[in-house]
Parts: structure tokens; sequence; C-alpha cells
């Protein structure tokens, strides 16, 4: 019988937060912690417990949390392994629901000892009718909410949510989504995942409505079968995308020792993930890259693409990509041909998709006008646009000309019923405005709700993978 999935509305929306083992050391997670519930403009009483200050981050300070006047919510905790039984009791007496243990050194260690702990930790913390996020997890990003785990993470709100066994990496996901135009509803951070799993966390957000995609890093899971059902629940609702990691044998031994993971077999958890109908992920790249497209690509569904922009080389390099990763590069339609000869007479019988954008010079026709073209036939699901910023570098006036044509295709992607993949290249170039250049016209188009991707070739898997789960 699949457990009922867990009520987690005050770990992500406390009310009040009290910080065991705040500091006033701002090198220290006991001052990040409360310093970010300031900085995030959280609207409840913050109490960070520490004996020896006043106060932290300008929040008056208490010496126990039994001193705290009000009731509270979530307990944060800061301090040594050792002091956590204790705590929990102090949790119990005061009523609190939610403790998130930043707390490591536990089973992770490999030390039998700090292993038997954490199972009494468990133990206690379900009698006293505590749940515990944690251990070894920097624990819930809100931004909604007013809470995070670090303060320098981005405030704007949105609806990708995010499991993570790791908290760096779910800082970096944070980060450079953000970077691509993902903006985070929920995120947690669950580390050795003791009571509330990946399962649990999974079951809560797929009926969770702020949540519109999920993200999850997973190196390992506590709850085989509670993981699995809680990922066919949410994969019914709404896309989710897995990065497994811990696949090889030196990724099992590293998992183990992260957060003392036991990482299984590879082509099980590829079955399984396959199964429960969520789309799997090799790489933070690929995570990336699919939540973008989940988020960023309207109605992405069939397999007919229609290509356009770049020269020869690329637009043979497209072809290849998009039917390696199960598009389809269908022909260039009639109705399509025909309105190109009554605009370029001479490129009507030459020109094919992918549109090799070299043979456009001249003609009158650019590659956003084909683009538009092919969007406008039945005969196309989706599309990818690539810039082709290399040959507009080449030309007296680039930046102009290159910030008008993308401005163009950015309208083009407003105003599409189908999904357009827009493809901006890396910064590699080693002529400074250039970097400049590039890397401005992909924030201006990453702000108009573009999904753009640095290679045709990940433009590509993302559109196959979103149109194989359709």
């Amino acid at each position: 019988m699949r457990e009922p999935a867990p009520d987690l509305t005050l770990l992500f929306n406390p009310r009040s937060i009290a910080v065991v083992g705040a500091s006033t050391n701002v090198d220290s997670a006991g001052h990040d912690y409360v310093r970010s519930m300031r900085e995030f403009g959280f609207g409840g009483p913050v109490y960070p417990i520490n004996p020896k200050a006043d106060e932290v981050s300008g929040y008056r300070a208490y010496p126990a949390l039994e001193a705290v006047p009000g009731e509270v919510d979530l307990v944060i905790s800061c301090i040594p392994a050792s002091g956590v039984l204790d705590l929990i009791g102090q949790c119990r007496e005061r009523g609190v629901r939610f403790l998130h243990l930043f707390t490591g050194r536990f089973s992770e260690t490999g030390d039998a000892a700090a292993a038997a702990l954490e199972r009494e930790i468990e133990a206690r913390a379900k009698a006293a009718g505590v749940r515990i996020l944690g251990p070894n997890g920097m624990g819930v990003f809100h931004p909604a909410g007013g809470v995070s785990f670090r303060p320098d993470l981005p405030r704007d709100r949105g609806g990708v949510a995010m499991i993570s066994q790791s908290g760096n990496n779910a800082v970096e996901v944070i980060t450079r989504g953000y970077a691509r135009g993902l903006r985070f509803g929920k995120v947690a951070n669950y580390g050795n995942g003791m009571d509330i799993t990946p399962g649990r966390l999974l079951a809560y957000l797929a009926d969770d409505p702020e949540t519109a995609v999920i993200a999850g890093y997973v190196e390992g899971v506590p709850d085989g079968r509670g993981f699995f059902d809680g990922l066919v629940s949410a994969a019914a609702k709404k896309p989710v995308v897995i990065h497994k990691a811990g696949r090889t044998g030196a990724g099992a031994r590293s998992a183990a020792s992260h957060t003392a993971a036991l990482a299984g077999s590879a082509a099980l958890w590829s079955a399984a993930l396959r199964q429960a109908g969520a789309m799997e992920a090799r790489s933070q790249e690929q995570l990336l890259d699919l939540v973008v497209g989940a988020s960023l690509l309207r109605g992405a569904g069939g397999r007919r693409v229609a290509v356009v922009g770049g020269g020869g080389g690329r637009s043979v390099q497209s072809a290849d990509a998009c039917e390696e990763h199960g598009l389809e590069v269908v022909p260039l339609p009639a109705t399509v041909r025909d309105q190109v000869r009554a605009k370029a007479p001479a490129l009507a019988d030459w020109i094919a998709n992918p549109v090799d954008q070299s043979i456009l010079a001249g003609s009158g026709l650019s590659s956003n006008g084909l683009l538009e073209l092919m969007l406008a036939s039945p005969e196309y699901d989706s599309a990818i646009a690539n810039v082709g910023e290399d040959w507009f570098f080449g030309r007296p006036d680039a930046e102009e000309r290159l910030r008008h044509a993308c401005n163009r295709l950015s309208a083009i992607v407003a105003t599409s019923q189908k999904p357009v993949a827009v493809v901006l290249g890396p910064t590699e170039s080693a002529v400074g405005w250039q970097r400049e250049l590039v890397d401005s016209v992909r924030d201006e188009l990453v702000e108009k709700g573009a999904a753009v991707f640095p290679t045709v070739e990940r433009a590509a898997f993302v559109l196959g993978r979103l149109s194989a789960r359709a």
C-alpha cells in the first residue's frame, strides 16, 4: 500500500524559525542561516540560539530553545552530532514539528558508532513526533516563504522545484539555472535522507500547486519502494528530471562517503526512471538542459523538427544531431518552397531543412524569415534556431546586426505556439568584445523567455527527450 504524501507545509513555509548553534562568526553556517532569513525577508520570528551572544545578524539571541518566547515550527541545527539527542528532547517539549539537521558526521563517515547514533536519533525523533530533514544537508530554499540556506542565492521565485542529496550541487543548479531563465520555488537538500526521504519529498511536490517542474540529484535512496512510488506520482502530473550520480564503481564509492548512499545498478536505475515516467540526466548539464526545456519550451510534443541558421557545416551537424536524438528532419514541404520561390526564386530548389544560412546572403530571405514560414507549416512540430553568431562577427556592423537578428528571433519565439530551441554558442572566443557581446545577447534572450542552448546537439537532445515523454 502506497504511503500517503506527507504534509510538509510548515517545513517549506514555517511561521517561525530557531537556529540552534547560531553564531556571530560571519564565516560559519550558524551565521549564514540567520542572515539568510533577514536577506530573504522572512516574515515571522527568527530566534538565534547562542548562550554567549546578545544578538546575531540583527536578531535577539536566546541562550536555549526553552527560552524562546513563541512557538517554533522549524529548528535548524548547527551544533555537533553529540548534542542532537538532547535537542530532540527540547523540540518535543516545545512542540516543534520540523528539525533540519545541518549537523553531519553520522553514517556518511563509515563509523559504526556514528551510524548507531543516527539510528538512535531517528527513533527518538519518531517517538517525539519531530520530522527530520537531513542529517548532513543544507536544508530548505523557498524564496516565496523567505527561507534560504544561503544569503547570496537568487530572490526570484518560480515553478521549478528540486530535491538534492548534495548541498553544493543544489547551489550550482540554482545559480546556473537562474542564469538560463529558471526560477525556483521549493528546493530541499536532504543529505542522508534519514526521515524525510527523497520519495516523501517527491510525493509532496507531486501535489504542490507552486511546482510545475521537478529536478532531482540522487546518489542513492534509503527507501527504494517509497522513492519509486513518489516518482510515479510526481511524473504522472508534471515533468520530472533525475540526475542519478554514482553510476560507476568510483562514483558509488564516492557517494557512500558523501551521504552514506547505496548507489545501486546503473541499468536498474535507468529502467526504474523510464518505468516511472521520469527523464534521466547523466550530468548536471543534461539536468539543466532538460529542466530548461521542460520549463521554457511551450507545447513540446512531436518529433518533426525544422532547423534554421548556421553555415553549411553546422546545418549538416544539426541534421545528424536531430536524427541521433530521435527527431525527424522533415524535408521542406511544397507549401513552404512555393513561398520561398515567390520571394527568392533562385533559392527555391536549393534550400532545404536544415536551412544553410550561408546561401541566403543577398536573397532577401533570412533564417528568421524562413523560421517563421516553417513554424507556420503543419509539417513541423518544433524548431531549432541557430543564431550563427560567428557569421556576424565577420561583418563591420557585427553588434548591430546580431542584436537585430536576436531581437527578431525573440519575438518569433514569444509568439510561436510551437517550441523553439535557440542555439547561441559558448563564449570560446579569444576576442574580448566578442565574448562580451555573446554574453550580453544571451542574457537578453533569456530575459525574454527563450530556451537557450550552447550547442545544437544539446538542443536536439532536449527536444528528443521531451517528444519521447509526450
